[in-house]
Order: structure tokens, then C-alpha cells, then sequence
């Protein structure tokens, strides 16, 4: 079975589609998924919808760059998977900021298409916006195609 997964907004709940017939509603209180409508799904099947939304990049990224970049990253928002606002502390040399961020984010992106970063200095003076995609290892291999 294949299920379609859809999110209008952050603050909103996940919808669950199974051939284009919307299945149910659920959202994350706490450490549990919940389900808010619809027909009733399988605990252990809403468990495993709520535990593969929870492993995508977009969930884990902002806590890795601002784990990489603690003392230069004061928040980050994710507007979509493929749009985050990060908003730097006060005194960053900002011009730096921007090389370091260009050269380093590429190989923390695992997602396979194009991430739009608008970042700002604490004040919103200054800013800069960079589309990156995930750095693709070299190898001997022929890369995997998808079909």
C-alpha cells in the first residue's frame, strides 16, 4: 500500500491519502502521533506513518546546523522541506558566515532537491538567500536510478 502525505503548514495536521481518498488527520502531541479524524487507522500503522514523517531531513536539519553553528545560528524556520529562514546572533561577522555556510551545508543536505536558504542577521539588516543541493559523493559507481 502506498499512502500520499500532506501538510499544508507546520501548524497544521498531516493528512493521509490512500488513492486519492483522504484517510484521516493526524498530528504529534508530545512524543506520540495522534489521530485527530477520519477512519480509524491501525495503531501500529499510524506509529509508522508518524515515525517515517519524523525521520525525514527537514525535521532533523535545523537541529544540525544549529548544532554545527551554536554560537552563530540564534534560530532557524522551516517554511517547507525545501524553504528554511535562518536568523544569525548578534555580532556574527556575516560576510564570513555566508562562505562558511555555502561551503559546509551542501554535505549536511540529504534530500535530492534544492533547498532555498534565506538567511538574516539578527537585526535583518543585512541578508543573503542560497539555493543548495545535497553534495554528491565521487565514486566508481554508476549513480542509482529511480523508475
Amino acid at each position: 500500500m502506498h499512502f500520499q502525505l500532506i501538510q499544508l503548514s507546520r501548524e497544521e495536521p498531516w493528512t493521509v491519502f490512500y488513492c486519492d481518498h483522504v484517510l484521516a488527520g493526524i498530528i504529534k502531541e508530545g512524543k506520540e502521533w495522534k489521530q485527530l479524524s477520519g477512519e480509524v487507522l491501525p495503531e501500529e500503522l499510524l506509529q509508522n506513518i508518524g515515525l517515517f514523517i519524523d525521520r525525514q531531513q527537514y525535521r532533523k536539519l535545523p537541529d544540525e546546523l544549529k548544532w554545527r553553528w551554536p554560537k552563530l545560528i540564534e534560530e532557524i524556520i522551516v517554511n517547507s522541506d525545501s524553504e528554511y529562514m535562518v536568523i544569525c546572533k548578534p555580532f556574527v561577522n556575516f560576510r564570513s558566515f555566508e562562505k562558511m555556510f555555502e561551503k559546509f551545508v551542501p554535505a549536511m543536505i540529504k534530500d535530492e532537491w534544492a533547498i532555498n536558504f534565506k538567511v538574516y542577521s539578527h537585526d535583518f539588516e543585512e541578508d543573503f538567500i542560497k539555493q543548495l543541493n545535497r553534495k554528491d559523493e565521487k565514486s566508481g559507481y554508476q549513480p542509482i536510478q529511480k523508475w
